[in-house]
């Protein structure tokens, strides 16, 4: 079972160490701590912890664009401290679940760069599906969404 938690400024570096994790740097984005501190200042920003069954903490999630409310809610950035050690597919699920319960969204989407092929699979195995390069100037990264339906039909 995985909790949520909303982030604090108190969980920054445990964000930052996370997203600079060996290997994250060509799978993962990152920010600058003052970028982190006025992204959760913003109410635009929502983050996540994601904690195990201890309660420790394993991973987090970014949501942003959040005030757009046109049905779509993005998903910015999700990383957890182990890649393959069997906690991501349970975050990513919660936050599923948390996106769909918590608001008006009809769409989840994220954007997904074309040689992490472990996320991929991941978001593919929970329904999301591929809908094209990132942008037109963008061919790096694949976005990939799932609609509320779908999930709730799962």
């Amino acid at each position: 079972m995985v909790a949520l938690i909303r982030a604090t400024s108190a969980d920054i570096a445990f964000i930052m160490a996370t997203e600079r994790r060996p290997g994250y740097e060509d799978l993962v984005g990152r920010f600058p701590q003052d970028e982190h501190r006025a992204n959760l200042a913003d109410d635009n920003w929502l983050y996540f912890i994601g904690l195990d069954d201890n309660g420790v903490a394993q991973g987090f999630a970014i949501l942003q664009d959040r005030n757009k409310r046109d049905g779509n809610e993005f998903l910015r950035r999700i990383a957890v401290t182990d890649a393959g050690g069997g906690f991501g597919k349970p975050f990513l699920t919660a936050l599923i679940n948390w996106v769909f319960a918590n608001g008006d969204a009809q769409r989840f989407w994220l954007n997904v760069h074309n040689n992490n092929d472990r996320a991929r699979r991941v978001y593919a195995s929970l329904g999301f599906v591929e809908e094209g390069p990132e942008s037109e100037a963008v061919h790096s990264s694949t976005r990939m969404a799932l609609a509320k339906s779908v999930w709730l039909a799962r």
